[in-house]
């Protein structure tokens, strides 16, 4: 190892070696947080959803003439 050649070859395999390696995480970075942002987006759907549905409930439950409203009325 002591031949100068040898040593620049090897040092020019661990950098590219390195580089690759960068290359990968950025990718995997990249599709990780293409993951995350589209759960997000989903969690924000499904969080809209459950909010507007228990919103209506309350409404529903309330109304007038409605059939728990009749039941209590007969007991």
């Amino acid at each position: 190892m002591s031949d100068p050649l040898d040593v620049h070859r090897i040092l020019e395999h661990c950098m590219q070696t390195i580089e690759a390696g960068r290359e990968a995480m950025a990718h995997d970075m990249y599709d990780a947080a293409m993951r995350l942002g589209a759960a997000e987006m989903m969690l924000a759907s499904a969080s809209h959803a459950v909010h507007k549905h228990a919103a209506a409930l309350p409404q529903v439950q309330t109304q007038p003439g409605s059939v728990a409203e009749q039941g209590g009325e007969g007991a």
